[in-house]
C-alpha cells in the first residue's frame, strides 16, 4: 500500500496507453489538449449498439474525440468486422493498459469523459441519450478552450 501511494506521488505509474483495433499503439498524452469521450461497449449489450449513432455523431464534431473500448477480449479482425457492422465512425480500441483515471467499468454501456489535461471529470452509466450529450457538450466542450 505504502509502495502504491510512493509511486502514485512520485508519479512512475505505467504510461496510460491503447492499443487500436487495427494494432496501432498510442498514449493518452497524444490526446492532450483535446476533450476526450471513452465509451465501454460489447457486441453483446443492446444499449451500448443503440448509443452508436449518438456517438458516430459526436465523433464526427470537431469536439471531443471519441474512443469506442471493447470491453471483450477480441482480435483485431474480430473488432474490424465489428466496428464495420455497426458503421462505427470513431476509432475502436481493442485494450488499455497503464494508468488510465478510471478504473474498468463493472456495467455496460459506460462512457468516461476526460478534460484536456486527461483527469476524469464525468461519468454515465447506461445508455447516452441526447439530452445527456447536450448536457455534456454544454458542461464541457463547447467552453472556450484554456491551453492545459
Amino acid at each position: 500500500m505504502l509502495c502504491a501511494a510512493v509511486l502514485s506521488l512520485a508519479g512512475c505509474g505505467e504510461k496510460a496507453s491503447l492499443t487500436l483495433a487495427n494494432g496501432e499503439q498510442q498514449t493518452l498524452s497524444d490526446y492532450r489538449g483535446q476533450w476526450l469521450v471513452v465509451n465501454y461497449f460489447a457486441e453483446w449489450c443492446a444499449p451500448c449498439l443503440r448509443e452508436m449513432p449518438l456517438l458516430n455523431e459526436l465523433s464526427a464534431s470537431e469536439s471531443p474525440q471519441v474512443l469506442a473500448v471493447s470491453f471483450d477480449k477480441l482480435t483485431e479482425e474480430q473488432l474490424a468486422k465489428l466496428a464495420d457492422r455497426y458503421d462505427m465512425a470513431m476509432p475502436v480500441v481493442k485494450s488499455l493498459s497503464g494508468d488510465w483515471p478510471f478504473d474498468r467499468p463493472s456495467a455496460l454501456p459506460t462512457t468516461m469523459i476526460l478534460d484536456p489535461k486527461g483527469n476524469l471529470v464525468d461519468s454515465i452509466q447506461g445508455e447516452l441519450e441526447p439530452d445527456d450529450l447536450a448536457r455534456l457538450k454544454a458542461a464541457y466542450w463547447k467552453k472556450p478552450s484554456h491551453k492545459p
